[in-house]
Order: structure tokens, then C-alpha cells, then sequence
């Protein structure tokens, strides 16, 4: 059979321009009747030979295996045929008519169990083309330790390079849109460079209504954030995960890699700027089908990338809120202490990933808290209610900051009258200023081995252990009087002083 090039020179030169079929075979080589059996062929559609299928030694035998991997459909997964016990059995109970070996039986069984056990799952599936410089991005769940050795449920939020098949992740204590654009922002700048596009699902985060076919109406939140990195935002089907199966699988890759043992994580923040570096070397690894290593494959990405907005995008929400008679609100079920002097009055709530910033209506700063995840818990900051405490101080054993003391700061309380608790507390709050309990605690411990314990002194101590200035070391008497050498000892006589201050005073007299 001729190529498609040589039939359609032929074709060419009889029909356009008119050559003859003897000066066709003259300038092609070929015989009459083969161009002229293709001058006159109208059909060019490829025939389609079916191979030839010969009988299977396997034959009289198919409908057993048949029969038992048909009832494997009801069995425990863990207790189903493998081709190998499949062909223990017919060595058992067929011998005489088993003519095969194991290897043909397994051919054989791998593919029934296909047509048995994965009719609708093994669906063919398109081979597709991911250009460099696009993103998939998904959140996954995962638990740690806390400093506590309990074990807390937390989502990460990956986001993957298919091109590449590379991928950066970041964990928090939820799925909100801060969660969201916090995690694209730390990954953003840290490679310097934004994908093009960036492929999600409909997450309530960024999609607030779904519409009919890829109809969607985004949060102004996100919108706001795609405008200022200046990507494409797409968003898969309904229930159509697959779409973004690149990301789907690096988000179990991830957990079954980096947090495997499950890990104790004291500082979200922390370990985030660690888990961007592990991803890094993650990537030193070959690429499953390209022959090169994914880190070298990214490098390609990011040329295609578009450049990192110079203006930082602060991710936050703010919220309103009027307190209750203990000066403290309500955000996404938790509670959060103000000042006692907001009792009753609106404030505002910086709100982002991980923390909640409570403000005043000239948008000062009251107090900071750590994001709460979860309902129905209370972060509780004492440094703004202290002052109060310290007018009513008899009023705090009643109060939880009492039972949150260091043991040496109870006991010290205590032990005062109510003027030294009232002082004793403003030393305390002077020290909560600018630091934690901790010092605090250091600084009553030091006063008290120096055999002092009245507030000023306390504080006198707080500023000794807190001073950038290097403290002297106290002098070891013993090795000072070691390192003294003996000298000579010099009788005194002032007789001859004497003689002359009274000759002197003579002298002047006469």
C-alpha cells in the first residue's frame, strides 16, 4: 500500500494538473493498474483488521473462576480470590484439566476482576495537559499534638503545580477565607511569583452561589484578592474533585510524607516557614514521567508565571461587636476579653488567620488574642482588667487569673495585706506590659532570695533581670583571698612630722 504522501502527489498531478497516467508512472516508478487503482478510490477511511483470537488452554475452565470471583462480590474485601490462591484451587479440584500456568491464570484474573469489580470506577480516562505556570489548589485534614500531648484536628491547604508536580502547603486551625488567602499569600511570596491560574473547588470561601453550568458568584473577599494578584480564578463541576486530581493526590502525598509521625506543632507560624523549605527538597526528587527533577521542571513554571505585586495583600476581616456587662464579645462561637472599660460598647474585631485583634472605634489596639477554632471556648487576656483588680484586689481570688498565677506569685498574694496586694498587683501589671508571666515569676523569685518582698523592690528585681546591660558577677571571696601576696610591714613613727610642724611653728613665731 502507498503512503498517503504518495497518493496524494498522484492524485494531484492527474486531476490538477492534467499529466497523464504514463508520465505519472514514468515519474513515480509505479505500475498502471496501481495508479489507477488509486486515481478511481474514493473510500479512505483505515480498514480495521480484528486480531486473531486463538482458543485458551484456559477455556473449559473460565466459567469456575467465573463463578468464584462472581461470589467474591458479597465477600470482605481482605478475604476475596487472589489469581494465586485461584490457581491452588483448580490444582486441588481440576488438576486433570488445568493445562496452564500461574501466569496465564493471573492474566486471566486481573482482567475479570476489571470487568467485575470496577465496571464503573474503571472508567477510561483522558490524558491531560497541563501548561507551566498553572495551579490546583485544595484544603485537606490532618491532626497534631499540642503542648498539651492532645491530638487536635487541623487543615492544610495545598497548592499544586501539575506541569511540574510540584506543590507548597500550609497548615491552620480552619477552612475560612482568611485560611485561604493567607496560605496563597505565604506560598506567593515565597516562590516570588503568581500562577496565571489557579484551579479550585466550590469552597463557601471563595464561591458564594453556584450557578447553572460554570456560572459562578464569588466572595468580594476573593475577588479582591484575585484583583490585586491579578490571577484567573477557575472552579471544577460539582462534585467533580477529579478536575484538579493533581492536587487531590499531593494532598494525601503530604500527609502521608510530611506529617508521618503525626507531628507536635507548638507554633502554627513556625512550622509553616519550615514545611515551605521540606517541600523545597521534596522536590529534588525525579518527575514520574519527564525524566527530570521536579524542582528543575518548576523553574520552567515560574518564567511563565506573572511577577509578585510589590504592595503586600493584608489578609483580615473586620467586624463589629458590642460587648457584654464583663467587657467581653462573641466571634464565630468564642469569646474574647476586651478592657473592663468598653463594658457595653461597640468595638471592632480585626480577624485573621490566627489571630483576633480587638479595637476601639479610632481603630486602637485594646488587645490581642490567638484565634480560637472550635465553639464555645473563651481566651481571656488579665493585663487590661489588673488595674481594676488592683483597686478590688480581695476580689481576685474569685477570678481564674488567680489559678493561672505561678505558684510563687499565689503564694505571695496571699501572704499580703490588702495593700500589699493592691501594690503587689500594680508591680505585677507594670511587669505584664512589656512581658510575660514567666519573667514575672523570675522577678519575685529573685527578690526573694535577696531578702526583699515589698513591690518596689520586686520591681527594682524585674528591672536588674530585664536590663540589656551586662550584670557583674559577684565577687568570690575565697579565690580573692587566695590570689593575695604576702608584702613586707613598715613600722610607723610620726615623731619626726611632729618635730617639724612645731619647728616650723617656732620658726614662724620668731
Amino acid at each position: 500500500m502507498l503512503s498517503m504522501d504518495d497518493i496524494k502527489y498522484i492524485k494531484r498531478l492527474y486531476e490538477k494538473e492534467d499529466v497523464s497516467i504514463r508520465e505519472i508512472m514514468r515519474r513515480t516508478g509505479y505500475h498502471y493498474e496501481t495508479i489507477k487503482k488509486y486515481l478511481e478510490l474514493e473510500d479512505f477511511n483505515e480498514p480495521l483488521y480484528p486480531p486473531l483470537i486463538r482458543p485458551s488452554l484456559l477455556e473449559p475452565l473460565k466459567p469456575i473462576i467465573d463463578e468464584w470471583l462472581t461470589a467474591d462480590l458479597t465477600a470482605p474485601r481482605k478475604q476475596r480470590h487472589t489469581a494465586k490462591r485461584i490457581f491452588e484451587r483448580l490444582q486441588e479440584e481440576y488438576p486433570e484439566q488445568l493445562e496452564v500456568k500461574l501466569r496465564t491464570v493471573q492474566a486471566y484474573v486481573s482482567e475479570k476482576k476489571k470487568e467485575l469489580f470496577h465496571a464503573q470506577e474503571n472508567k477510561a480516562k483522558l490524558p491531560l495537559y497541563h501548561p507551566p505556570g498553572e495551579a490546583q489548589v485544595d484544603f485537606g485534614h490532618f491532626s497534631y499534638f499540642n503542648n498539651a500531648g492532645e491530638m487536635i484536628d487541623a487543615l492544610k491547604l495545598t497548592v499544586s503545580f501539575p506541569y511540574s508536580n510540584k506543590a507548597y502547603c500550609q497548615i491552620f486551625g480552619g477552612e475560612n477565607q482568611q485560611c485561604l488567602l493567607q496560605g496563597m499569600k505565604n506560598i506567593f511570596e515565597y516562590i516570588g511569583k503568581i500562577p496565571y491560574r489557579m484551579v479550585f473547588d466550590n469552597l463557601s470561601t471563595a464561591v458564594a452561589h453556584v450557578g447553572k453550568g460554570h456560572e459562578r458568584t464569588l466572595t468580594e473577599g476573593f475577588k479582591r484578592f484575585c484583583e490585586h494578584y491579578k490571577f484567573e480564578a477557575a472552579f471544577c463541576n460539582s462534585a467533580a474533585g477529579w478536575e484538579k486530581g493533581n492536587v487531590e493526590n499531593k494532598v494525601g502525598y503530604e500527609r502521608r510524607n510530611m506529617f508521618v509521625p503525626i507531628p507536635t506543632i507548638l507554633d502554627f507560624s513556625e512550622f509553616n516557614r519550615e514545611l515551605l523549605k521540606r517541600c523545597d527538597k521534596d522536590g529534588n526528587r525525579e518527575h514520574y514521567v519527564k525524566e527530570l527533577s521536579i524542582n528543575d521542571l518548576f523553574q520552567e513554571e515560574l518564567v511563565e508565571m506573572l511577577p509578585l505585586n510589590s504592595i503586600p495583600y493584608e489578609v483580615f476581616i473586620l467586624e463589629t461587636r458590642i460587648t457584654d456587662n464583663w467587657a467581653k464579645c462573641s466571634f464565630d462561637g468564642n469569646r474574647y476579653s476586651t478592657s473592663p472599660q468598653y463594658n457595653k460598647q461597640t468595638i471592632y474585631l480585626k480577624v485573621t488567620s490566627d489571630t483576633v485583634i480587638v479595637m476601639n472605634e479610632k481603630y486602637d489596639v485594646i488587645v490581642e488574642h490567638p484565634r480560637l477554632y472550635g465553639k464555645g471556648r473563651e481566651s481571656m487576656k488579665w493585663l487590661p482588667y489588673l488595674n481594676l483588680m488592683s483597686r478590688k484586689p480581695m476580689a481576685m481570688k474569685y477570678t481564674s487569673f488567680y489559678e493561672e498565677l505561678p505558684d510563687n506569685w499565689q503564694k505571695f498574694l496571699r501572704n499580703q495585706d490588702t495593700d500589699g496586694k493592691r501594690k503587689g498587683l500594680a508591680a505585677l501589671h507594670t511587669m505584664l506590659l512589656k512581658h510575660d508571666l514567666h519573667t514575672a515569676s523570675a522577678a519575685l523569685t529573685y527578690a526573694l532570695d535577696n531578702g526583699v518582698h515589698d513591690a518596689d523592690s520586686i520591681l527594682s528585681a524585674y528591672r536588674t533581670i530585664t536590663s540589656p546591660m551586662q550584670q557583674l558577677q559577684p565577687m568570690q571571696v575565697q579565690q580573692l583571698h587566695k590570689d593575695i601576696q604576702d608584702v613586707p610591714s613598715f613600722p610607723v613613727n610620726n615623731h619626726k612630722y611632729d618635730d617639724l610642724f612645731t619647728k616650723g611653728g617656732v620658726a614662724h613665731a620668731g
